[in-house]
């Protein structure tokens, strides 16, 4: 009988231990799925917040949200916090910021400095720092939050979802609030965000905005964003590519997918620093304008594809140079190895302007079949002797 009562008491101090602080009922919370950060009329800030609409319950309390119905509440104040805090007067429930997903953030501010957006970030525990960074492009922010997706009703869901997949084109990358402050706080202090707008009620989200100490000073566009990230070496995955050739006396038109990239960046300590940036990868080809499938073709192919890429590396960082900022951590690496050294440079001012940039750039043109054929024969395919093994 001993051995029962322990037993029980185990069991009822197990359920009093997994009980939450914070015991109010789902109908009671307003859950934040969206925030933007725009310029305000009367104050400085202007803020908007996302709450999905709640369905009523089988004893009347609040149920899941209903598809695609959302509210967006807004209020103005010369902080962030203080515009949230008046936008709790708005609502019956008490804002709930643990199911937050994106902070979206005006141009205009972000042109100014979002230092003062990110504030809210360590002053509401409940908002961790994985939710999704995104600036507004030449629109307000706020627009974003009531757009609705044809695919997905909620656009914060849209965000959280588009950038969770597991193949997403080169065109963008996922950029969260830890990673921007891990970057933004090295001794570059330059980060990037992605860019986003609203055309014919559709979420576009493409291109990426570089921000020095917290402002917006410079785009990457296109292909821009594959070579920015080729030159912090990280890898580059499923990245589109067209490009057009001169064979046969006609001009060819060539489609490929797939491409797979890497690149290994090495520092020479120098002055000026040098840097060697070497790209391997491969790729596949989907479509062709002409039949062309001999193996000087294909060679005149991946000769031209490597000189693109070339260019398109070399070209983003005189874009950056341009604009003094430097967003890849090099400069971190030079400052982790010798300090002195670093400050020697002055690199904010005008070291990373002098760095050298020596780019090498080798892509092979891997297995590829034909689109629309049943059999789906190849338009090419390297064999073990083409590669010399």
């Amino acid at each position: 009988m001993k051995g029962k009562n322990s037993l029980w008491l185990a069991i009822l101090l197990m359920l009093c231990l997994s009980g939450c602080n914070d015991m109010r009922e789902i109908d009671q919370r307003g859950m934040v799925l969206g925030i933007s950060i725009d310029q305000g009329e009367q104050k400085k800030y202007k803020i908007s917040i996302q709450l999905p609409i709640l369905g009523e319950g089988e004893n009347g309390g609040g149920g899941p949200a209903k598809s695609g119905q959302f509210e967006v509440l807004r209020s103005e104040g010369d902080t962030v916090w203080e515009a949230l805090t008046n936008l709790e007067s708005k609502t019956p429930n008490v804002l709930f910021f643990g199911h937050l997903k994106v902070i979206v953030i005006s141009e205009k501010i972000a042109a100014s400095s979002i230092n003062g957006s990110l504030d809210l970030v360590d002053r509401i525990p409940d908002i961790g720092n994985k939710v999704f960074l995104i600036i507004s492009k030449d629109e307000d922010a706020s627009k974003f939050l009531k757009s609705e997706s044809s695919l997905i009703k909620l656009p914060a869901l849209y965000v959280n979802r588009f950038f969770l997949a597991d193949k997403k084109l080169s065109r963008t990358q996922p950029i969260k609030v830890f990673q921007y402050r891990r970057d933004r706080n090295t001794v570059s202090a330059a980060a990037v965000i992605p860019l986003a707008q609203t055309i014919d009620s559709e979420i576009i989200i493409a291109d990426m905005g570089v921000l020095k100490e917290d402002k917006l000073v410079e785009k990457l566009l296109g292909n821009e964003v594959a070579a920015s990230q080729l030159i912090k070496g990280e890898k580059v995955e499923e990245m589109n590519y067209i490009t057009h050739l001169e064979s046969s006396e006609k001009e060819v038109s060539v489609s490929l997918s797939r491409i797979m990239l890497e690149s290994d960046v090495e520092l020479t300590m120098t002055s000026p620093v040098s840097f060697d940036i070497h790209v391997t990868g491969e790729g596949n080809i989907v479509e062709l304008s002409a039949g062309e499938t001999s193996k000087d073709f294909i060679e005149k192919l991946e000769a031209q594809l490597n000189q693109e890429i070339k260019t398109d590396i070399e070209q983003t960082i005189e874009k950056m140079k341009k604009a003094n900022v430097e967003p890849w951590l090099l400069g971190h690496r030079i400052w982790i190895k010798d300090q002195p050294f670093f400050e020697s440079l002055e690199w904010n001012e005008k070291g990373f302007k002098e760095a050298l940039f020596n780019v090498k750039v080798d892509i092979e043109i891997e297995t590829t079949g034909q689109k629309g054929l049943f059999n789906k024969s190849p338009i090419y395919q390297r064999s073990t002797r083409d590669s010399g093994d």
